[in-house]
């Protein structure tokens, strides 16, 4: 037995701040070894957008990160990622009030007694309502927001919290990969192309049902795996505590005012969404939004202020490791940008796949933009750094420019799941306290079905020239 624990203890793997702060250190090696270069900026006259002119490409003196500027990244990473940090905290803070009210219990026993006779059926449901509301408005920060609100219910059902994070995340991630009318990936890269805009939506539509589809028969396998055997969940002695909590709050009834607290909180919550959707609100006008919601529901509820600011700074403090994770992420592109070495890479992938057979250039365009999501993991800003440089591309080629915005949003969409550096799914990861490396443990097998199915739909769009060009 003690060798077998020696053993375990060898294959442990490291935390992710270890596994971060390696990846730190070598981009800023890479600093020293990899040619400075930069690309030139020019307004696109199409879209009124600042983006990257693809024949402007040139190299720069070399500017490798000093020890200092190392040592001084990881506050300009926090600084760079602040906004996000700062909704994190204030989601956790605003949810750490409304689960002392009892109205996240009352409200999970409602959703359970709705799905009391097939359990099984809130999974394909709410998996269904993520993808579709992500698939037009392309807000992967509103795992954020949906989390704590899912989280209990699926343990209330008997599931885990990796289910309940595989829904929010996996869910969001198909609409967004698929982008249906996505504003932040599809728009942006059909305006760069010059394609008519929502164009091509029939095909990314058999895209949506097609890993709608095989992600839902992924999870719902092991949701019941992990419905017969709790034990064999990943992250079964977190969930112990969870469970416990939940039972003990779930007969607990809401008074007059705290019923009143919750109509205020959903109408708040949906205000949110709307105005994400209509008013072109960002990430300070959604972090406004739950501070008010925490205020205003701990007012009507009669709280005092005191008591009101306790609760919001216990809620702070459950996902405070994971919002500095996602800090720290941030870091890596901070340093690349500093040793001018991202325009750098980028040139490189794009003249690999430049040289692909034609028929497996797409999925070299999925496979490169894959790996440029680990340094730049901002859709918009990677859509108006790459798209410039794959649609002259396309031309050349003679590939399709809407299969090629495919091929972006796939591997820009997907690979947001994998990588340490996408602040906002790192951020869910921290509200729901799965470790990135637990989280790999259940969908890194997910990723590698998405990507090989990826790779054939998207042969199959530039085998049938799909446009309208």
């Amino acid at each position: 037995m003690s060798s077998e624990k020696k053993t375990r203890k060898k294959v442990q793997f490291p935390h992710v701040f270890v596994l971060l702060t390696f990846v730190i250190i070598l981009v800023t090696v890479l600093s020293y070894i990899i040619p400075a270069g930069v690309y030139d900026a020019v307004i696109d006259p199409v879209s009124g957008r600042s983006v990257i002119d693809p024949n402007s490409y040139h190299h720069v003196e070399r500017t490798p990160v000093s020890l200092m500027q190392f040592i001084a990244s990881f506050s300009n990473g926090f600084a760079a990622v602040a906004p996000l940090m700062f909704m994190t905290m204030a989601v956790g803070g605003a949810f750490g009030v409304i689960d002392r009210l009892g109205i996240i219990p009352a409200a999970v026993e409602l959703a359970r007694n709705k799905f009391s006779r097939n359990r099984f059926m809130a999974i394909p449901v709410l998996l269904f309502c993520f993808a579709g509301l992500d698939t037009f408005i392309g807000m992967p920060e509103l795992c954020i927001v949906f989390l704590p609100i899912i989280l209990p219910l699926i343990l209330s059902l008997g599931f885990d919290s990796i289910t309940a994070v595989a829904i929010v995340i996996c869910g969001n991630c198909i609409g967004f990969s698929t982008g249906l009318g996505n504003p932040f990936t599809t728009l942006i890269c059909q305006k760069i192309c010059g394609l008519p805009l929502y164009s091509g939506m029939w095909y990314r539509a058999i895209c949506f049902a097609v890993f709608y589809g095989i992600t839902l028969i992924y999870i719902m396998r092991y949701a019941k795996k992990v419905s017969a055997n709790p034990k064999k969940s990943i992250c079964y002695e977190k969930d112990l505590m969870r469970r416990e909590n939940i039972s003990f709050q779930r007969n607990e009834m809401l008074d007059t005012r705290r019923k009143i607290a919750a109509v205020y909180i959903c109408v708040l919550f949906s205000l949110n969404i709307v105005g994400t959707m209509r008013f072109g609100w960002d990430i300070p006008e959604m972090t406004g939004i739950f501070l008010v919601m925490a205020i205003g529901a701990g007012m009507i509820s009669g709280l005092s202020a005191s008591k009101t600011c306790l609760l919001f700074i216990d809620g702070c403090k459950d996902i405070l490791s994971g919002a500095l994770v996602m800090c720290v992420a941030r870091t890596i592109s901070v340093v690349m940008s500093e040793g001018n070495i991202t325009d750098t890479i980028v040139h490189g992938l794009t003249s690999i796949i430049a040289n692909f057979p034609t028929a497996l250039t797409i999925v070299g365009i999925f496979a490169a933009v894959m790996l440029i999501d680990f340094f730049i993991p901002a859709g918009s800003g990677e859509a108006v750094v790459v798209m410039p440089i794959i649609s002259p591309v396309a031309e050349v080629l003679g590939l399709s420019k809407q299969a090629c915005v495919l091929a972006f949003q796939f591997g820009d969409g997907w690979s947001n799941t994998i990588w340490p550096t996408t602040a906002s799914y790192m951020a869910t990861l921290a509200v729901g306290e799965i470790c990135w490396t637990e989280w790999q443990r259940f969908q890194f097998p997910l990723y590698c079905i998405w990507f090989a199915t990826g790779s054939v739909m998207l042969v199959i769009a530039q085998l049938i020239k799909l446009g309208p060009f």
